[in-house]
């Protein structure tokens, strides 16, 4: 006999004289009533068992207990055929009574085996006597219970779930002519899944995370049709919200030689992400499909406390749908650049200079900070192979092909979010950037791994939209970005591809009616799936009349390069609002700065004030976003978007709209001057610029106005607070200025080069 060690484990097991109540946990294996669950002895020489029989004498519950009758000294043991799966249990309990004549020395250990005859054996426990001993085992792949003998096969997921004998060992150096009992041997359930929770109390708006493991080892985690988790939320109202759940890694980060290096931290888990907007009490629970079986945990709870924050989720203004707000109907203006990955290999070209490295979160984590400092609200990232896409082609750290996500980048972009909701910095999200779908722009075809070339199944990615595999898998995607990321108001949107003109195998494929069934049935699924109901759109680089725009999507993206030697940045925005305004949907720009492969260093500054400023006086829904974001990190030019951060903010053009007005500007230099103005009866905007500096800023002297005066008609009799500001300076005056007895005010300006703002408010009668 092998040698075994004997040790006592006073936490694992529980000694109990009164066990009659059985847990709605628990799952009763055998309790002895029926013949069908009488065992027998196991064919061992010299087994001290002699008899194994029903008994009465001795009882936990019911009417019969087993009993082994003891003759003699050495080892006994018996058994039972068990086929079980055990995967879903934490601890096998059993029931064991020792007479008060039985010897001291008496030993017991418990065995298993599973379908491969592999047997695994517990160490020995010594009990009480007289007494009933419940004995609580750990079943779970991690137990250290388990010992394989004769054999090197570890206790796994494998063997728990395919045991097919039970059996008890008895040991004992002093001779014993008696019985011992046995009744009641049941499984106690795990709690399924065992989770924790960030808090038990929070505020409205705060996220509420749940993390938990599952025992099972499953092919691919990410696979809703293997394995589908849920939450399912209950809020105050009895109002039912259903939030997927992810599979997750931790990482850690590190910043070497410049380069961020991610290393993962423990075994993967799974999570659930959600936002409560009420306050008040709310139930959940988990439920957990595996093929064709279902799972639910008991019903829990957390406590929303009241919060003075607004709901941050933004939309589509209910009241003027050329502008976005708050879920409460405040006004939102998105101020912004576009920071689509942390390194950019055309501006290095641009610059003449090396790609900057990759510091990945690092670089938000810092540009975040910055971009708060100067007013500035809102960005655009991409979901990108070389950042923060989950499938590719497995030529990057974390990729694994088709349907398999990359949980490297999936942290990183939890980062970065977490960074954005640190800084009030919105998100507009890039699914799937035009690359990667694309045979002749900025292709990237050639490595996805969806191209039949790298072990995909389609020939061209024109198939990515009309295959049905391909759709739903792109629909799991979806899912697992929705799971992880649709909890945070930040995320402003989903785009789900960007630039779609320049995808496809041809220049004109996404003329056709496939991209744009595809794109109705991928919003239909978003919205189907997302709980908080983020915005969607879509993005082309020209302007395009289609159902996408007008059907589909809530509001349109547009970029507005252009050349200075042939066009003018003015008249470019124009022409992009007054196409847009077709679709009345909110509009904005979110890539612009000189030509696609940029410009001089004074162009794309000044293509930065003007396309702020300029836009600002049409009824764009936001600032157009500059592409070049390393330009703006390396020189810090961070403080134009403050200058106009400070003039916009109040304005609020859903509470009290803003129209296009008229002025009139007298003095010396008028006929150079090219002027835009909005307002209202309470409230003027004014743009004045150089009509010179849309042209080639390099090496351009400007002239200096003097003695300019501004005539406004049609407004409230009163006074009027006058601010006059530098658009690269910032204020430099305020006075007062007084209408006449028809409401017309004369206001006179400040000496001024190249352009100036004027903010003109009512304030008393």
């Amino acid at each position: 006999m092998r040698v075994l060690l004997l040790f006592f484990l006073t936490t694992s097991f529980i000694f109990c004289q009164d066990v009659g109540y059985i847990s709605s946990k628990e799952d009763i294996f055998f309790d002895f009533e029926e013949e069908i669950q009488l065992w027998k002895n196991t064919p061992i020489k010299n087994n001290c068992i002699k008899e194994i029989t029903f008994s009465n004498e001795k009882l936990i519950s019911g009417k019969r207990s087993l009993m082994f009758k003891i003759e003699g000294q050495g080892e006994g043991s018996a058994e039972k055929e068990f086929f079980k799966d055990l995967s879903i249990y934490k601890n096998i309990i059993f029931h064991i009574y020792i007479p008060s004549n039985a010897p001291d020395d008496i030993k017991i250990c418990f065995f298993l085996q599973d379908s491969e005859w592999l047997w695994y054996q517990t160490p020995l426990f010594t009990l009480k006597k007289d007494q009933w001993n419940k004995m609580t085992i750990n079943v779970e792949p991690g137990s250290t219970f388990w010992e394989n003998i004769g054999h090197s096969q570890p206790w796994s997921e494998k063997t728990i779930s395919n045991i097919r004998k039970i059996g008890i060992k008895i040991f004992l150096n002093t001779k014993y002519n008696g019985p011992i009992y046995i009744d009641e041997i049941k499984g106690s359930f795990k709690v399924f899944p065992e989770v924790s929770i960030n808090k038990k109390k929070i505020r409205q708006f705060e996220k509420f995370e749940i993390s938990f493991s599952l025992s099972k080892k499953y092919s691919n985690p990410f696979d809703p049709e293997e394995i589908n988790v849920e939450g399912i939320f209950i809020d105050p109202d009895e109002k039912i919200l259903i939030v997927p759940g992810f599979y997750y890694q931790q990482y850690e980060r590190s910043l070497e030689n410049g380069e961020e290096v991610l290393t993962p931290i423990g075994y993967p888990y799974w999570k659930i992400r959600f936002t409560p907007e009420k306050a008040g009490r709310y139930k959940f629970y988990i439920k957990i499909r595996e093929y064709d079986t279902e799972l639910k945990t008991e019903m829990d709870y957390f406590i929303v406390e009241p919060s003075q924050t607004k709901n941050k989720f933004v939309k589509v203004s209910d009241i003027d749908n050329r502008y976005f707000s708050y879920k409460n109907g405040e006004f939102f203006y998105p101020i912004g650049f576009n920071i689509r990955s942390p390194t950019d290999e055309r501006y290095a070209r641009l610059m003449r200079k090396n790609v900057d490295k990759d510091n990945g979160t690092f670089y938000y984590e810092d540009i975040f900070k910055k971009m708060k400092e100067n007013g500035i609200n809102f960005t655009e990232i991409w979901m990108a192979p070389w950042f923060a896409a989950l499938e590719w082609k497995e030529n990057r750290p974390g990729y694994k092909g088709v349907g398999y996500y990359n949980l490297r980048n999936a942290w990183k972009l939890d980062k970065v979010i977490e960074f954005a909701e640190n800084n009030d910095i919105y998100v507009q999200l890039v699914i799937i950037n035009h690359g990667q779908l694309s045979t002749w722009c900025d292709q990237e075809w050639e490595d996805n791994p969806y191209n039949i070339k790298n072990g995909g199944f389609l020939k061209s990615p024109d198939e990515f939209f009309t295959n049905e595999k391909a759709k739903k898998l792109t629909k799991n995607k979806l899912r697992y970005i929705v799971a992880r990321w649709g909890y945070s108001p930040y995320i402003f949107s989903w785009e789900i591809i960007n630039e779609i003109n320049l995808i496809g195998a041809g220049r004109d494929f996404y003329l056709g009616e496939e991209v744009t069934e595809w794109y109705k049935e991928m919003k239909e699924y978003l919205k189907e799936i997302d709980p908080f109901s983020h915005m969607i759109t879509a993005h082309y680089t020209i302007l395009v009349n289609n159902k996408i725009l007008s059907d589909i999507i809530d509001y349109t993206i547009t970029n507005g390069y252009y050349n200075f030697q042939h066009s003018n940045l003015p008249t470019f925005f124009r022409n992009i609002y007054n196409f847009n305004s077709y679709f009345k949907k909110p509009t904005f720009i979110s890539e612009y700065g000189g030509t696609p492969m940029g410009s001089s260093f004074e162009n794309l500054k000044r293509d930065i004030i003007l396309g702020l400023w300029f836009s600002f006086h049409l009824p764009f829904a936001g600032t157009p976003l500059f592409w070049w974001h390393r330009f703006i990190d390396e020189f810090n030019l961070y403080y134009l978007y403050r200058t106009f951060s400070e003039y916009t903010k109040g304005i609020d053009r859903i509470k009290f709209p803003i129209n296009p007005e008229n002025i009139n500007i007298e003095g010396s230099g008028k006929y150079q001057i090219s002027s835009i103005s909005i307002g209202n009866r309470f409230f003027s905007s004014i743009l004045l610029y150089d009509y010179s500096v849309i042209r080639d800023m390099e090496r351009r002297e400007f002239s200096e106005f003097n003695n300019m005066v501004c005539f406004l008609k049609n407004k409230k009799i009163g006074k009027f607070k006058v601010e006059f500001y530098d658009l690269e300076k910032g204020k430099i005056e305020e006075k007062e200025v007084l209408t006449d007895d028809n409401g017309n005010l004369k206001i006179e300006l400040p000496s001024f080069k190249k352009w100036i703002a004027i903010k003109v408010n009512f304030y008393g009668e």
